[in-house]
């Protein structure tokens, strides 16, 4: 009976023990097959720059500081084909080209080899050789590519990549739906975007690239119904629209004291010719028979007609987005608070000169102007 008992406890033991080294067998080959796949899966592919260079549909140049990179976009099984007649991809007679797609990148380290990326792009892609399908914007010392998908208007899908660690990146997780092809570039280093909110209203949205991450973060947006505005920034190649890029400080009325306005580069009493031979994109139109106006994306400078001195500053509120709380508390109560009919003016007074801030009637600073 003992001898029984000794025996059921050996042959537990040795079950037991096969069976650790089943487990661990499979474990071991669960992970190595693992393994496989992560190496397959990050296998790098590289081809003959001659074939890629020959075979590309598209081809940019994107920088990182000083670094140049070139990218490629090659068809991988695609359909090419002529357009019989005008439809929502193009006009007749359009090359179109649909099917799936893949980026190669190249630069001078890598010889005659060029490297595909390992990007999940939307499949098919459509493009329409005759229209604009990619361009690229300069943002804080490196590029960022836009791929278009869609209609020239309304209808438009962008798809954004830079170069990131050698490797090209997307930008945003999905592609971002905008009103039209055109993008702004703000002083190298926000893009803006248009898109359609509803019927009657559009949205500008202002973005920057968050330089850990490499991802594009909205800075701003903005609602408008102004269809002149609308159509200024679809036609006019330098104009953007203000975006929030100030806050409500003390510096408001330090700098005032000296002439000048925040967010304004120049001072009053500056000669608008030196304004004008820095800053291409402008217009110069009359205020009244005294004065001229001369509008720049962000900031406005009326200047005597005679003299041509700059006598008066303005910036939109739009670039604040603030209340008069928020001036109030910061600047104290105002010297004058006069009531219009489309909304209020509090005037302060800095020194030799007066700043006038014009509110609507939510109590919104619509605008902010500096006079002497």
């Amino acid at each position: 009976m003992k001898r029984n008992k000794y025996i059921w406890l050996l042959w537990v033991g040795v079950m037991i023990i096969a069976g650790i080294l089943v487990a661990s067998m499979v474990n071991s080959y669960l992970a190595e097959k693992h393994k496989n796949e992560m190496d397959k899966k990050h296998v790098v592919i590289k081809k003959d720059l001659q074939w890629v260079e020959e075979n590309a549909y598209f081809e940019i140049d994107m920088k990182v500081k000083e670094k140049v990179y070139r990218v490629f976009i090659v068809g991988e099984g695609e359909r090419k084909y002529q357009q019989v007649e005008d439809n929502e991809l193009g006009k007749k007679d359009d090359t179109i080209v649909s099917g799936d797609f893949s980026f190669y990148v190249w630069t001078k380290e890598y010889g005659n080899e060029v490297v595909k990326q390992e990007l999940e792009l939307p499949n098919p892609l459509i493009f329409n050789l005759s229209q604009i399908n990619i361009e690229t914007f300069l943002v804080n010392q490196q590029n960022i590519a836009a791929v278009f998908q869609g209609e020239e208007a309304n209808e438009v899908m962008a798809y954004f990549y830079t170069i990131h660690k050698e490797k090209l990146v997307a930008l945003t997780d999905y592609g971002m739906k905008i009103y039209s092809k055109s993008i702004k570039n703000i002083q190298q280093n926000y893009i803006q975007t248009l898109r359609k909110k509803d019927n009657e209203i559009m949205e500008f949205d202002t973005w920057m690239l968050e330089p850990t991450n490499e991802k594009l973060l909205k800075v701003d947006g903005t609602s408008i119904e102004n269809k002149e505005i609308i159509k200024n920034w679809l036609e006019q190649e330098e104009f953007y629209f203000p975006y929030k890029n100030l806050s409500v400080t003390t510096s408001l009325l330090n700098l005032a004291e000296q002439g000048m306005l925040i967010g304004a580069q120049y001072p009053i009493g500056t000669n608008i010719n030196e304004i004008k031979k820095i800053n291409s994109s402008y217009t110069d139109t009359e205020y009244n028979q005294k004065y001229n106006q001369l509008d720049l994306p962000e900031v406005t400078y009326y200047y005597d007609k005679d003299t041509k001195l700059v006598t008066s500053i303005s910036i939109s509120g739009i670039r604040l987005k603030e209340s008069v709380q928020a001036i109030q508390d910061t600047l104290g109560k105002p010297e004058e608070y006069v009531t219009k009919d489309d909304g209020y003016v509090a005037t302060y007074l800095a020194g030799n000169y007066k700043l006038l801030i014009q509110l609507d009637l939510s109590q919104k600073i619509k605008s902010i102007r500096l006079v002497k």
